[in-house]
């Protein structure tokens, strides 16, 4: 069977606007849930402005609307994704890219590292000038154990969601802007929301000097559009047909409306005591 990059693929673009946010998590869950019927591997570039996405976890704050309220002075828009980790920073400078890989063309149903190791392999790959290294980042914003770092300073997040047909491993990763400022804003985020409460939920130290953004690393300048290619390119043969044939049908159409009716009932979880 022909490694996981060597074969076909498909891809699509999703750039959003903050009205639209949910939709970002509503297709990939409509995504995973097509699994049974992707003809090819998919991969899913989206992007978004100027917003943080929240993890479960952080409703736990004790002084959420707090926090919430300093995420809105300082211009950012913001919601909660329906998964577990905590608080990333996705603006226009920091690109989002999942792989969906449906388990009836896999000769075995990947374990939870296996399917890490794979975007680790795309990275790299697309950037063969830097050094990637896994492994948690502590002081980072969202620290995993799949961490993407170069000398220590972590370049982009991991995370996986996966059912019985199939699984997609998620990535954001620091192209180009501000880091310094992605990581004060989510370090004064839960300093506003914890204040001198007891840490019992282990919210992050941040230091914001433990990030960094991949146009920095290669000293250059790099735009999201070139990162998108690199990435791609690590997959010699890519096209968007099939994708096309599969999101206009009604069956997906009606799983995207109902991730979509979800996300938008969580998110009142958010606002609870207003």
């Amino acid at each position: 069977m022909k490694k996981f990059y060597e074969q076909h693929v498909e891809y699509f673009d999703q750039p959003l606007e903050p009205v639209n946010n949910l939709a970002s998590f509503a297709y990939t869950n409509a995504l995973l849930r097509s699994s049974k019927e992707m003809a090819v591997p998919l991969l899913h570039f989206w992007s978004l402005q100027d917003t943080v996405i929240l993890g479960l976890k952080d409703q736990r704050l004790p002084y959420l609307d707090w926090a919430l309220r300093l995420l809105t002075d300082r211009g950012y828009h913001y919601f909660m994704r329906n998964s577990g980790g905590l608080a990333v920073v996705s603006d226009s400078g920091v690109l989002n890219f999942s792989l969906f890989f449906p388990w009836h063309l896999e000769d075995h149903q990947l374990n939870i590292d296996e399917a890490y190791q794979r975007m680790e392999f795309v990275v790299s790959r697309a950037f063969p000038e830097l050094k990637i290294n896994t492994g948690e980042i502590t002081h980072s914003y969202c620290p995993g154990t799949f961490d993407l770092s170069v000398n220590k300073q972590k370049i982009g997040g991991i995370s996986q969601r996966r059912n019985a047909d199939g699984v997609v491993v998620m990535l954001y990763l620091s192209v180009n802007g501000d880091q310094m400022t992605r990581g004060e804003l989510i370090r004064d985020f839960y300093t506003r929301g914890l204040q001198e409460a007891d840490n019992k939920w282990h919210f992050p130290d941040i230091w914001p000097t433990s990030m960094v953004t991949l146009e920095e690393l290669l000293d250059k300048p790099l735009s999201i559009e070139e990162t998108k290619q690199r990435l791609l390119n690590v997959f010699a043969d890519h096209g968007q047909e099939d994708f096309q044939q599969l999101t206009w049908s009604t069956p997906f159409i009606h799983l995207a409306n109902e991730e979509l009716g979800t996300m938008e009932k969580l998110q009142e979880r958010l606002h609870k005591e207003e």
